[in-house]
């Protein structure tokens, strides 16, 4: 059994078997937070690296603020950057990380593009010595990504001793905190629409956390899966596949987003015709659109993760491969919040400054 699963196990065992108790311990550890520091060790900015970040679709704030801020970053450690933008299409990957080669990039920033999706080009870049470090995507060693026996990523970003034994199980940790406040917040009693983008790796197993949460609560269930893409959203479809979902299931109280695009152009607009509070959202990675609808009361509450760490991460990931060191340990975490704990307006920032503390380990400050 996997790391983290057997923490869960090992935790519902303390609490009696009693899963909402369970649940109930687990949100008051997850409102708290898990940032950390980031690691303060000496790792001096590489000289002359020519980088370029691509990005899932700009139009999504979901790729948009990890993409812009490893752009940032990039530039702040002192490398030529371009951001190239694939415009919520899959069909754009594979001809953006050619592009890139054909620019001599020293590294390419993947957003949200699992190796799988473009292997090909993925296989030409590094042979031609190129550093490709991910966000948000797995590489094609994964089970649920290719199941290679050889990845063609450089490197993961390090979120901790957790991430480093388990990737899989780490990724579905935060979905499983996302199920253990709707277990606690409806005293195991949610009737869920799960929303899932199938093109995402990081989704499958942020999902597949948040169901084996639900499924063990022995009360919630999930009622039904509802796939979306990237065009439905750009097509405007969602709303209406929301809408029949909620006449499919008419007990349904409860919807799941997978992120945040798809809370303020679906869910939201979904759930404009319906009576306040009638049905509870689970929101995507806590970006500001969705903090604007928990003061709201539209979404009750999100997972806030901060996209632009993950960003200046990235970027560290990268300088670390380029000098043939090990990425460190860059902090990053997450916080359950709600309309009790977000603030009254503006994005819910970390207490962290991992602007100024990668900075200073660059030697850049």
């Amino acid at each position: 059994m996997q790391q983290l699963e057997q923490e869960l196990v090992d935790h519902r065992d303390h609490q009696g078997g009693d899963p909402l108790a369970a649940a109930q311990a687990d949100v008051a550890a997850a409102e708290k937070g898990t940032y950390r520091n980031v690691d303060p060790t000496s790792r001096p900015a590489v000289k002359g690296k020519n980088v370029v970040v691509i990005s899932a679709g700009e139009a999504s704030i979901s790729a948009q603020v990890p993409s812009d801020a490893a752009l940032a970053a990039a530039k702040a450690i002192g490398w030529q950057a371009q951001l190239y933008d694939a415009k919520l299409n899959p069909a754009n990957w594979g001809p953006l990380i050619r592009q890139a080669i054909a620019a001599h990039a020293s590294g390419i920033v993947l957003d949200g593009i699992d190796c799988d999706q473009a292997q090909q080009p993925l296989q030409e870049a590094k042979a031609a010595g190129i550093v490709v470090i991910p966000m948000y995507a797995f590489d094609c060693t994964d089970a649920h990504a290719g199941n290679e026996s050889t990845g063609l990523f450089s490197a993961y970003t390090n979120y901790g001793p957790k991430m480093e034994a388990n990737i899989d199980a780490f990724t579905e940790s935060y979905g499983a905190d996302q199920a253990n406040y709707i277990i606690a917040t409806s005293h195991n009693t949610a009737k869920i629409i799960a929303i899932q983008d199938p093109e995402f790796t990081v989704l499958y197993y942020t999902l597949k956390g948040f169901a084996d949460t639900i499924a063990a609560s022995g009360g919630s269930k999930i009622v039904d899966t509802l796939n979306v893409t990237q065009s439905d959203l750009l097509s405007g479809k969602v709303p209406a596949l929301i809408e029949a979902e909620l006449l499919r299931f008419p007990d349904a109280n409860w919807i799941k987003s997978p992120y945040t695009y798809v809370t303020t152009l679906g869910i939201a607009a979904a759930l404009a015709s319906k009576p306040p509070g009638s049905i509870s959202v689970m929101g995507g990675e806590g970006f500001q659109p969705e903090l604007d609808l928990i003061r709201k009361g539209t979404v009750t509450a999100a997972n806030v993760i901060s996209s632009e760490w993950t960003g200046w991460a990235t970027i560290d990931t990268m300088n670390s491969v380029f000098s043939n060191t090990k990425p460190v340990d860059s902090g990053i975490g997450w916080q359950i919040a709600d309309k009790t704990t977000i603030p009254t307006s503006g994005p819910m920032n970390p207490t962290v400054d991992f602007k100024a503390e990668y900075l200073k380990a660059w030697g850049v400050s």
